[in-house]
């Protein structure tokens, strides 16, 4: 092959692209639109939940079995009211009255002790049906709930320390040990996993959305040159080879681009974020130093398949139909998200770290996830594999890629494309 025609070829594909109006918003555009939206319904959400967390909320609770300490309960407006984290608990004698205020929308909640609670631990809660569907005023009343019960079954019956440790038995203080090993203590477990759940998925959709991206540009430039017969004329004075190497090589680099300007945008955040945030959650940045070189690789690959069975169809919508199956091989390590963020290291992570079409994905999220865990031979076999099965997809489908331009307008036989690919 010439690297002259190769490199026309390329410098040709990749301006057609990165000048279309379609790439320049998908990449600079989109990113920043989808940063804007997102940040402002986070943020109106997050107001929402905080306003409606700060709002005081009624629940009832009835006495069946006599074991509440009343002591804690204060006369309001006739009523018995305990004020707890901002919540009122009013202390019924009468159950159908504690019902019909719960019926009223007065009440979020009624507790019902049972009579016979000392042997049974029975409480019953009935929730009103106007309570909003995403209401956490039960998840956070029926712990000091517990906490009354404890403090009213052990009231005057054991020694200050004990009695307290009774009714509180652990204040749990989180730490991690940070990189140098250090015991670092103030971790926000819910933030810590959100981050680390929500960055491996970020990342891979990330990574899968640039490989998809470029891989889609190589089809669509593969059947609009094969229904406009510019192929016959580019045949004249170049190989089917250096057209396929020309068109990756090209659409690769504009997909690079596309991939650098996204990651440059995470990593702006991480970077802004990681001063507020390194000492409560991990930021992956093996993950991130490697997602890079797994894009090219990645692409390489699939971009290789997907070019040659897209020379095979005889339009856009047949060329579509062939590279799906690619696609969907490429988005299995989503599929099993859930395995793979739970065990990262199990037999199924390791396994599909070595399958070159889930390799790229995987990586990305077991170094996200727990890098330590995945040695770093494993890295480097995982780009020897991608490597060498680049080269083979390359070969092969150089071979397709010659016979589905050569035969244009017809589908090849089976019989064909096997002799082509031996």
């Amino acid at each position: 092959m010439r690297m002259q025609r190769i490199a026309a070829v390329a410098r040709f594909e990749f301006l057609s692209v990165v000048k279309r109006w379609s790439y320049l918003i998908a990449t600079f555009g989109l990113p920043i639109f989808l940063a804007v939206v997102s940040g402002t319904v986070l943020g109106a959400q997050t107001y929402f939940l905080t306003q409606r967390a700060a709002e005081s909320s009624q629940f009832g609770l009835v006495d069946e079995s006599g074991v509440i300490d009343r002591a804690v309960f204060e006369q309001r407006d006739g009523a018995r009211v305990w004020t707890a984290n901002g919540n009122d608990v009013v202390l019924y004698d009468n159950g159908d009255v504690a019902t019909s205020d719960l019926e009223s929308g007065r009440l979020r909640a009624v507790y019902i002790v049972a009579k016979n609670y000392l042997s049974s631990g029975e409480v019953r809660a009935i929730q009103s049906d106007k309570t909003p569907l995403l209401s956490m005023g039960g998840t956070t009343i029926e712990p000091l709930l517990r906490s009354l019960l404890r403090k009213s079954l052990v009231e005057g019956r054991l020694d200050g320390d004990v009695q307290e440790r009774v009714i509180s038995p652990a204040y749990f203080i989180r730490s991690r040990l940070g990189p140098e090993g250090e015991e670092v203590t103030g971790v926000d477990e819910a933030l810590d996993l959100l981050v680390r759940t929500t960055i491996p998925l970020f990342l891979g959709i990330l990574l899968l959305t640039a490989l998809l991206s470029a891989s889609g540009y190589l089809v669509q430039t593969v059947s609009t040159d094969k229904e406009s017969k510019i192929v016959e004329v580019l045949l004249s004075s170049v190989t089917p080879e250096e057209i396929l190497a020309g068109k990756l090589f090209g659409l690769g680099a504009a997909g690079l681009v596309q991939f650098a300007v996204w990651s440059s945008m995470v990593v702006f955040v991480a970077l802004s974020a990681s001063a507020a945030l390194a000492s409560v959650v991990t930021i992956p940045w093996e993950a991130l130093a490697v997602a890079p070189l797994l894009f090219i690789l990645g692409y390489l690959f699939l971009g290789s398949l997907m070019l040659a069975t897209a020379a095979l169809g005889a339009n856009a919508a047949e060329s579509q139909k062939l590279t799906m199956g690619w696609a969907m091989l490429a988005i299995l390590p989503l599929m099993v998200l859930v395995i793979l963020l739970e065990a990262p290291n199990g037999t199924l992570g390791q396994i599909m770290t070595w399958i070159p079409f889930t390799s790229p994905l995987t990586v990305i999220i077991r170094l996200a996830v727990d890098p330590s865990g995945i040695a770093w031979w494993e890295v480097i076999g995982a780009m020897g594999v991608l490597v060498v099965s680049t080269w083979l997809s390359i070969r092969v489908g150089a071979r397709l890629f010659r016979v589905g331009f050569l035969l244009t307008g017809s589908m090849p036989s089976l019989a064909e494309l096997w002799r082509q690919a031996r």
